[in-house]
């Protein structure tokens, strides 16, 4: 069953519900090349002196597993240089409010108090000169994105598949040790969406393998879900609309990615310049 399925005059409600998983599917699968500050309106009082050890503890505790624990970028951006780029108030409103549709959540548990602290802490981080270690070569790891066939699913600047997630911004959304690993392991630690309360309601990027009642199998990764429809995009950037009671099966494939790994077919050296190239990729400037 294609998406063509809801487009039946008996299943007009099920087409305008399948439109609605889709359109909220590609918006939340978009999320990786798309993140940037929300609209800044919350100034810094300056009333109180920030206590900076406070800041740390609070960085340490609610930062660090995504920024790593010198800020210099995991699963997101390094942090070196940020408060220095966006200014205080910015900065605080991203901390307390997240960006909406992507992974960075607001923080529900931190004061007022503890949010300017953390702030002031990251100014240690701008005055830092510890870079996040890229030895690679990016005019190499450039030519390797190339020849490996990478654009047929990333985008960069417009040009490229839409399979995978937009690269034009990723090396200002990602650290280079999390890159590296999502080169060896894609279908590991995969990214969530910034919804819900604590950023983790939605699994980006997740593999499903549907059976229909004729045995037709459907693999691909899911763009819009309720408890009743599913959404998957195939290999090929095709959309199915799948009602569930209609599915003789429908089974989550974790670990499983249309991205191969290189684990086996770039060395040491050749990771590292393409990494070193992905981290060249912050957008405009």
């Amino acid at each position: 069953m294609t998406l063509q399925t809801f487009m039946r005059p008996t299943t007009v409600r099920s087409a305008f519900f399948a439109w609605i998983l889709i359109s909220n599917g590609l918006q939340v699968s978009d999320t990786l090349g798309q993140e940037g500050p929300p609209v800044q309106t919350s100034p810094i009082s300056s009333a109180a002196k920030p206590d900076l050890e406070e800041g740390k503890r609070q960085f340490v505790q609610n930062c660090s597993t995504c920024h790593g624990v010198n800020g210099g970028g995991e699963v997101g951006p390094d942090l070196h240089g940020v408060v220095a780029k966006l200014g205080d108030s910015a900065v605080h409103d991203i901390i307390r409010r997240g960006i909406p549709g992507t992974a960075m959540p607001g923080s529900a548990t931190m004061s007022e108090g503890q949010v300017a602290d953390t702030v002031a802490y990251l100014h240690i981080l701008d005055a830092s000169t510890i870079p996040a270690t890229i030895t690679g070569d990016p005019a190499k790891g450039e030519a390797l994105y190339q020849s490996d066939g990478c654009p047929a699913c990333h985008m960069i600047a417009g040009q490229g598949g839409n399979i995978g997630p937009e690269l034009t911004r990723i090396g200002a959304m990602r650290g280079a040790g999390s890159l590296k690993q999502r080169l060896l392991n894609p279908g590991a630690d995969l990214p969530k969406a910034g919804e819900g309360v604590f950023g983790s309601r939605w699994t980006q990027y997740l593999m499903f393998r549907a059976v229909e009642t004729d045995g037709h199998v459907i693999e691909g990764m899911r763009v819009g879900e309720d408890s009743f429809s599913i959404v998957l995009k195939d290999a090929s950037g095709r959309f199915h609309g799948l009602w569930k009671p209609n599915l003789r099966s429908l089974e989550k494939e974790p670990g499983k990615s249309f991205m191969p790994s290189f684990k086996d077919t770039l060395s040491e050296s050749q990771l590292d310049d393409l990494v070193a190239y992905l981290m060249t990729l912050k957008g405009p400037q």
